[in-house]
């Protein structure tokens, strides 16, 4: 944990890490081999060499138990760059429907930082893709904003519950992060991706199912954030909902998202969804706070920048 004595923030992040992300499009990703780290148009890709099944089985039940949730206590500000008054306080409930779409798609993502060697969790969305692999999550969550490396045994356990996997443990074998937050960590370009293997010859979302991917969308919406906050006074073990609209804008370019939710550390990275005729998006993801009490989650805006990640990752 380190602190700033000029002003106390919160953010869902991890020791070492300020948090930026954002991608652009690579004209051809396909399937050719890549140098073990490759930046193209913004977007950098990180290969992955480890086995496979020497992560899968690295992430015991103590092992993802033990795992830290990511949050970082820094300078606090007062108040956001803009506030919308009205907008009723959301506190997080059990969801209790794992295996029904869209909570189907929600998982725990694990991954230790191989500077230190500590464990940590955050938690990820799947989406439809070109590759049926991709998971959405927040830049913090795959690698170092600011220090220009990435994470290692990365694993998203989707519909994780009390210290199991059920639906397995899915490997990344590439992750991405936008350039400018790799390297200078930036909240509001906190964007991040996993491309994951395939598990017993299924890829992830036949697995799970997936929510489409929304940009470039109404900044007034009805969230559904979800994910697994894993800071007092949760514990990790069950996957929890935020039901709230936007309640503020925070400074960057774009504007990062404020939204009313009480979930703490570990639920980073999970999916913002919203509902549009019918049709489930992912919008956004749990990012960050001011103040380790604060009530108001922010995510970065879903603008070009996230959606260039996000169409990376689906042809990689």
């Amino acid at each position: 944990m380190r602190r700033n004595s000029s002003r106390r923030w919160c953010f869902l992040l991890f020791p070492g890490v300020l948090a930026l992300v954002c991608a652009l499009l690579l004209s051809d990703v396909g399937t050719t081999a890549r140098a073990a780290n490759t930046s193209t148009s913004g977007v950098s890709m990180k290969e992955v060499t480890q086995d496979p099944k020497a992560v899968a089985d690295y992430w015991t039940p103590e092992r993802m138990r033990t795992a830290k949730p990511a949050d970082i206590i820094l300078p606090e500000k007062k108040q956001p760059v803009s506030t919308r008054p009205g907008i009723l306080a959301a506190t997080a409930v059990p969801t209790g429907s794992y295996g029904t779409f869209p909570y189907s798609t929600i998982g725990k993502v694990f991954f230790t930082d191989p500077r230190t060697g500590s464990n940590y969790v955050c938690s990820g969305t799947a989406v439809q893709s070109q590759n049926g692999s991709t998971v959405d999550t927040a830049g913090h969550c795959v690698a170092a904003g600011g220090e220009n490396r990435y994470y290692t045994n990365w694993a998203f356990c989707p519909q994780y519950i009390d210290g199991s996997c059920p639906k397995g443990r899915w490997t990344a074998r590439r992750l991405l992060a936008d350039s400018v937050w790799l390297s200078s960590g930036a909240l509001y370009r906190d964007y991040g991706a996993a491309v994951v293997n395939t598990l017993n010859g299924q890829t992830l979302v036949a697995a799970v199912n997936g929510v489409q991917f929304g940009a470039n969308l109404s900044r007034t919406q009805t969230w559904y954030a979800l994910g697994y906050p894993a800071a007092s006074p949760f514990n990790g073990n069950r996957m929890y909902q935020c039901i709230s609209g936007r309640i503020a804008d925070d400074s960057g370019t774009p504007q990062p998202i404020g939204i009313s939710c009480n979930m703490t550390g570990g639920c980073s990275g999970g999916g913002w969804l919203i509902n549009v005729n019918g049709t489930w998006y992912v919008n956004g993801h749990n990012d960050y706070k001011y103040g380790a009490t604060s009530n108001n989650m922010y995510s970065p805006y879903y603008g070009n920048e996230a959606l260039n990640v996000y169409n990376t990752a689906q042809i990689a």
